[in-house]
């Protein structure tokens, strides 16, 4: 996959405040404040979530609300859980996060040559959004950690390590980054596991 030349691509910023979709934004106040609360439990109890998420993405067929089904399901039903992400690309397929999971997915069976397709072959986040100014960094941290990933299953290391270069630099302490480290820089420990995995 192509990137643009550093020296033309145009600045952008990376943010850690909350950037929120303007559809998520139209939302009624209540159905927000429902969704925030929901949100919260599908993280830690998916099944309680589940019911009233499935009726939400009925009405509002939001990445944001498609994500947070696919973390409640996680939870309960990885089979359901791999479902929702494909649906949320199909539905909202120039959303970052809709994206970047469904790449995660395509990576995990084993299928990397989807990976161009997914992201029009662009690495850098301005040249897939051009008219944005900004970005959140789990935004910059998703996409740059998938490429990573793709990278190093074509056995391509050496883009790999660039990037994760980058991504060192911006989000030392994401999990994002640290994943990735896991896979470029294992541990004596990390290898060990593989070996009897």
């Amino acid at each position: 996959m192509a990137s643009n030349n550093a020296a033309t691509e145009e600045p952008y910023e990376l943010t850690t405040a909350p950037i929120l979709d303007q559809r998520f934004r139209n939302l009624p106040q209540e159905i927000q404040d429902e969704f925030n609360s929901l949100s919260e439990i599908a993280d830690v109890n998916g099944a309680e979530a589940i019911p009233r998420l499935e009726e939400l993405i009925q009405s509002y067929p939001l990445p944001l609300i498609y994500s947070c089904l696919a973390i409640a399901y996680g939870r309960v039903d990885p089979e359901k859980q791999k479902q929702i992400i494909k649906e949320n690309y199909q539905t909202n397929p120039k959303n970052i996060f809709a994206r970047c999971n469904y790449a995660r997915l395509c990576l995990a069976e084993n299928n990397p040559d989807e990976i161009p397709i997914i992201f029009a072959n662009h690495i850098e986040l301005k040249t897939l959004y051009p008219k944005r100014q900004q970005f959140h960094i789990t935004e910059y941290t998703g996409l740059i950690s998938v490429i990573c990933e793709y990278y190093i299953q074509k056995k391509q290391v050496e883009q790999a390590a660039e990037l994760f270069e980058k991504l060192q630099a911006a989000a030392p302490k994401a999990s994002d980054t640290l994943q990735i480290k896991a896979l470029l820089k294992p541990t004596i420990y990390q290898r060990i596991a593989k070996l009897f995995s």
